[in-house]
């Protein structure tokens, strides 16, 4: 789509917000009625909305019947609502971390399937996800990504698994970096011997990045055991990532897997200038860049200008004319298909 730049309209009172981000780990709650709603409030108030990203850190059931659902609601600028659903009699215990960002760079969405092979959109092969629902009666639970083309992932769940949900974020490689660790057991290991008490092992893995914000989440588990326990735990980093997994009480874990992320602010990317549209050249605001302040900018292009992404200050809008055609542009976009500015 070939197109010239035409007009900028309406006035502009704020810039947008800096890239944010915030991160916390809630205290496990043990679900005895059907329904559970949390307050989530921000340390400090985002400009903008925020994406929420959650991930299940902890599950314990006494029997292999399970049925739960974590749902985010009412997202604004100051915080959440955090719902914790139960499907069950018994009691369920959960834990959930959760990431508030707001960054053009990431995207997150909520995905429920009752069937066992899930499409999601994701951006290139950059995501990760973790389990938020589950329905049906199986010591297994599991997920595999069968493969990803044209932008879209393809996850085959476990036969047994009546319903699930999964939380998944994507985005740029500049800002997300993810990693699916797997865990399988023998039978002289701690997980599967009998145990009193606590049954945790330590891992970890190198990443060279600068102060990463780290989330983890359950994506697999399968138990010898009638009961189902298991808790991801300790997630930090100290020149490495480093966290522990295990089970408890006689609950028996053979294979499990979790998911970590870590999250890089860019604290120098403002979104946006005040004045001025920003046109990238690839998708996520990554490549070459020009900026359009005024009309007749774009006459200094000494040729012409393919971009993928855009954000347009608060409060104005961008006009591309081709002949009698008039293409707005506002906002911000992540991802668009290619157009050509001359």
């Amino acid at each position: 789509m070939n197109l010239r730049f035409l007009v900028l309209l309406i006035t502009i009172t704020f810039a947008y917000d800096k890239v944010k981000a915030e991160s916390q780990t809630e205290k496990s709650i043990t679900l005895e009625d059907e329904t559970l709603i949390q307050d989530i409030k921000f340390t400090e108030p985002f400009l903008e909305a925020p994406v929420i990203y959650i991930t299940l850190t902890k599950l314990s059931m006494n029997g292999q019947k399970y049925g739960f659902e974590i749902d985010i609601t009412d997202v604004n600028t100051k915080g959440f609502k955090l719902i914790y659903r139960k499907y069950i009699n018994d009691p369920i215990t959960l834990q959930v971390q959760w990431l508030a960002i707001f960054d053009p760079r990431v995207e997150v969405a909520y995905y429920t399937s009752f069937k066992q092979q899930l499409i999601v959109p994701v951006y290139e092969d950059n995501f990760s996800y973790s389990i938020i629902g589950l329905q049906g009666s199986s010591s297994q639970v599991g997920i595999q990504v069968e493969k990803i083309d044209s932008g879209n992932a393809y996850l085959k769940v476990t036969n047994s698994v009546k319903m699930i949900k999964l939380c998944i974020i994507s985005g740029s490689k500049h800002a997300l970096y993810p990693k699916f660790i797997p865990f399988s057991v023998s039978n002289n290991h701690p997980w599967i011997k009998e145990q009193k008490g606590k049954a945790f092992i330590n891992f970890s893995y190198d990443l060279n990045v600068n102060q990463p914000i780290l989330i983890g989440g359950i994506t697999e588990f399968q138990f010898k055991s009638q009961s189902i326990k298991i808790q991801l735990q300790n997630l930090k980093y100290e020149n490495k990532v480093l966290a522990e997994i295990g089970t408890w009480n006689d609950a028996q874990l053979v294979q499990a897997q979790v998911s970590i992320l870590a999250y890089i602010i860019d604290e120098d990317l403002i979104i946006s200038d005040k004045n001025c549209v920003e046109l990238f050249e690839l998708c996520y605001f990554q490549g070459k860049s020009t900026k359009i302040c005024k009309e007749g900018d774009t006459q200094t292009l000494e040729t012409e200008f393919k971009f993928r992404s855009f954000i347009v200050p608060r409060y104005k809008q961008f006009e591309l004319a081709n002949n009698k055609d008039v293409q707005q542009l506002m906002g911000i976009e992540s991802c668009v298909d290619e157009i050509i500015l001359k």
